[in-house]
């Protein structure tokens, strides 16, 4: 009597991270980096990266969002970019710096792969999908940095920040997040008063609520027709390469 052959049972595989970069290499080159990668998480405020200090490590952001911020002798700030989990932190040393002028800060609590540079850099220079992967990421973010600039030059402080927040939206997921005008004030680069006056003038306009330091999205359309062209310039070149 013939007996029907059993299947194996398929093999278990860990879930990936659900970084964009990550979530999207061939299986061969994901292995290769998994037994490199750490899962960590960092606070509202923790240091990414800090101005000309030696990039050690590489953070795969899995949910949350990394500041790319430019720093001033007088202390002041003003942020040049946002990386959220389409992108990873600390891209200056895949190409061929050790370190950059700017701050990495976590502009909200961070779940992230991390990475050491050298090992990183191993595989990156293996000239597979996660160069490739990287390369379009990079160049979208250059695109968000100069798009920052002219919006930071040329837009009211109500389009800025209707911008603002509709970039942390889309990376948060969630209609309500944690930032306080102090910190609002140095990521726009202006005084905590002007955070105050544009987001009453948001709130009033029943596009926000906003109460000791915790926003709440209530009208997403209402906040894109607020915002300049810039949002829409940068997410359009975001969708197009990811």
């Amino acid at each position: 009597m013939l007996t029907q052959l059993q299947r194996p049972p398929p093999l278990k595989t860990e879930p990936r991270p659900a970084n964009q970069i990550l979530s999207a290499l061939p299986q061969d080159e994901f292995e290769r980096l998994r037994p490199n990668l750490r899962e960590v998480q960092l606070k509202i405020g923790d240091i990414v990266y800090r101005p000309e200090e030696t990039i050690d490590f590489v953070y795969f952001v899995n949910r949350g969002i990394v500041s790319w911020l430019a720093t001033l002798e007088d202390g002041n700030t003003v942020e040049a970019g946002v990386i959220g989990p389409e992108g990873v932190a600390g891209v200056p040393v895949l190409l061929g710096a050790r370190s950059t002028p700017n701050l990495g800060l976590a502009q909200s609590e961070l779940f992230a792969s991390k990475i050491s540079s050298r090992d990183l850099i191993v595989e990156f220079r293996r000239n597979g999908e996660l160069n490739r992967l990287i390369l379009r990421f990079v160049h979208s973010l250059f695109t968000q940095v100069a798009q920052t600039a002219a919006c930071n030059r040329l837009h009211t402080l109500d389009q800025r920040l209707a911008r603002w927040l509709l970039v942390t939206h889309d990376r948060l997921k969630g209609d309500e997040f944690t930032l306080t005008q102090e910190f609002l004030s140095r990521m726009l680069g202006v005084r905590r008063a002007g955070v105050s006056v544009a987001a009453n003038s948001l709130r009033q306009s029943g596009l926000i609520d906003y109460h000791r330091g915790n926003i709440q999205i209530l009208d997403r359309p209402g906040l894109e027709s607020v915002s300049c062209e810039c949002y829409e310039i940068v997410k359009q070149e975001y969708n197009a390469r990811f």
